[in-house]
């Protein structure tokens, strides 16, 4: 079975890395910087808070899938000829944020049959819909599945790419992600999946966490320290308050991934900062250092995916009458930041009152 990750970045090089100690054929797709990343230091290092540290090198290594793909670990990256042309995959995992989705439509249909499975591995709501649309227009059947990962990853020099809070990658089930969860599962390494056949209330339970991602941005520290304080974690509950009223008034399944029920969360993150340091213990049993990748692309100059998360939420409650002022002035506070301006949470709380 022959692998592809499309648009490798922190989520998917983890992803390739991963499925390398299973023992499977990856190719990665990346930019031309990580790539070379990646060369240079002979493969992909993982980490992790639990102390994971291993190093693998992709079967092959592309930046242009319509040209040219490297596929020793051992030729230098020249063009002295020594490339071949891409053949197609079996399974290719997307990890491109959602807005570019659109963009890479031609080169997906390069890559794959109608036997292929594209699994979408986007936070937020619309990926599965905007592929649908897409392929539909150019009169082309292709099978898409979901994915997420309900983890973070900090991409470090070295080709390192950390992860730096629990949780295992989630698929929806099909025959070649139940062929590559046999194969993590069978492997040496400490590694795992899950398989969904529904995914509808992952994607939703998993965006009540995603609701984080902005905020972590906004704030500029890493998550642990922003969720050691109140006034930081009451913002985050009255954004996660938003969604339930959301599900509940559209009747949506929503998944839970912590060790309480969703419509927990929002009170245990309102209690004060002694109570909540004793009763959500685990929510603090993360990587001092770990932030989430809306803060990554804010640093790096990239768009945002805010109109597929906290976005999402807004356009639901409109189409459902919930009132959703905190999600909006969320939005609001990661649009300034993408024009290069400033905002902070007291101006998010006053935007909110507004």
């Amino acid at each position: 079975m022959k692998i592809a990750i499309f648009g490798a970045g922190s989520t998917g090089c983890f992803l390739a890395g991963e499925l390398k100690l299973a023992k499977l054929d990856v190719s990665v797709i990346c930019r031309p910087r990580i790539k070379h990343s990646i060369i240079e230091n002979n493969g992909i290092r993982l980490t992790d808070y639990q102390g994971l540290d291993q190093r693998v090198m992709p079967d092959a290594l592309m930046t242009d899938i319509n040209q040219s793909v490297n596929k020793s670990r051992n030729k230098s990256d020249n063009n002295s000829g020594d490339n071949e042309q891409i053949t197609q995959f079996d399974v290719i995992f997307v990890t491109l944020k959602c807005h570019q989705l659109t963009s890479i439509i031609d080169d997906l249909l390069a890559i794959s049959t109608q036997q292929s499975a594209i699994v979408l591995m986007q936070n937020g709501l619309g990926s599965l819909e905007i592929l649908q649309q897409a392929f539909k227009n150019r009169n082309q059947v292709r099978q898409i599945f979901q994915g997420i990962t309900p983890f973070n990853v900090l991409q470090q020099d070295n080709a390192s790419f950390h992860k730096g809070t629990e949780g295992v990658f989630s698929f929806e089930t099909c025959l070649q992600t139940h062929a590559i969860d046999t194969a993590m599962n069978n492997a040496q390494a400490n590694i795992s999946c899950t398989l969904a056949t529904d995914m509808t209330a992952i994607i939703n339970g998993k965006l009540l966490l995603n609701l984080n991602n902005a905020l972590n941005a906004i704030c500029d520290v890493p998550i642990k320290q922003q969720l050691s304080q109140r006034k930081t974690r009451k913002l985050l509950a009255m954004a996660m308050q938003e969604w339930l009223k959301v599900c509940k008034q559209a009747h949506l399944p929503l998944a839970q991934f912590t060790k309480v029920k969703p419509r927990l969360l929002p009170l245990i993150l309102s209690l004060p900062d002694s109570l909540f340091t004793l009763i959500a213990k685990p929510m603090l049993s993360i990587d001092p250092h770990a932030r989430s990748s809306m803060w990554q692309d804010i640093h790096a100059q990239r768009p945002t995916e805010i109109d597929y998360l906290n976005g999402a939420v807004v356009k639901l409650g409109l189409n459902h009458q919930v009132a959703t002022p905190v999600n909006s002035a969320i939005v609001a506070g990661i649009k300034k930041l993408e024009q290069g301006k400033t905002i902070s949470i007291d101006e998010i709380y006053r935007m909110i009152r507004a």
